[in-house]
């Protein structure tokens, strides 16, 4: 029998969940994708995109069945050729995803990740923008209170295999309350939680403000964690050890 964390891990990629005498055992096929994910989630974890590519090479994908686990193999390798510089490639992976499975988790952060490439494409400032965020952030002046903040989805295949991390989110608080414009001022692992915190911030409501001001701008670390503690943490600008 299976340990418990490729069960988990069986179940998110679509195989036979396991259990004693009621299913039966997964396919070659299926344990070797399942060994193939956990190890290149592993592998990215650590920033080894190495062998998340070899991983994830189309000629093994293409045996896959189309499921989240083929999505989110799909994704990863589009997150390393991001990180890698090949913007073009990443942008093709993106929107192979979108094209095949637009239901899919996976494609969600494949969409988030078009978007943004096209933002830093049409805005040159964007990069300066993330750079120098916790320069516009005055929190003598973020009174606002929370009305609704809406958790954050986390990616399936990272919880099942064990990954953890944090999203840096900065946005804008209207005097109505809503959230404008959040983006993201860096991660751990790079881009894994992007798609998900900016999702959920957007979501987010305050309470209105009153009388006369100005929007507010807001920092926040989003954390996600195995023991679903995913309470965002407010973040002191002058504190420079809170972005690693």
């Amino acid at each position: 029998m299976l340990n418990r964390r490729v069960m988990v891990i069986t179940f998110v990629l679509g195989g036979a969940l396991l259990a004693a005498c009621k299913t039966p055992a997964p396919t070659p096929t299926e344990l070797e994708a399942v060994q193939a994910s956990t190890d290149a989630y592993l592998a990215y974890e650590r920033g080894d995109c190495d062998t998340v590519r070899r991983l994830t090479d189309p000629d093994r994908l293409d045996v896959w069945s189309y499921n989240e686990g083929r999505n989110s193999m799909l994704l990863l390798q589009g997150f390393c050729r991001e990180i890698d510089g090949d913007v073009d490639g990443a942008r093709d992976i993106y929107l192979q995803l979108i094209l095949e499975a637009p239901d899919s988790f996976a494609t969600q952060d494949a969409v988030e990740r078009t978007r943004i490439l096209k933002v830093m494409e049409q805005d040159s400032g964007y990069a300066r923008r993330v750079d120098t965020a916790r320069e516009r952030i005055d929190p003598e002046k973020i009174k606002r209170t929370p009305i609704d903040r809406v958790p954050a989805e986390f990616p399936p295949l990272a919880k099942a295999i064990g990954i953890e991390g944090y999203a840096i989110v900065e946005f804008t608080i209207t005097r109505r309350g809503d959230i404008e414009d959040p983006i993201i001022v860096d991660s751990s692992p790079r881009l894994l939680f992007d798609g998900a915190a900016l999702r959920a911030v957007r979501r987010w409501q305050y309470m209105p403000k009153s009388g006369i001001g100005e929007d507010d701008q807001q920092l926040i670390r989003l954390l996600f964690r195995q023991d679903g503690s995913q309470d965002p943490t407010e973040e002191d600008p002058a504190d420079a050890s809170a972005i690693q």
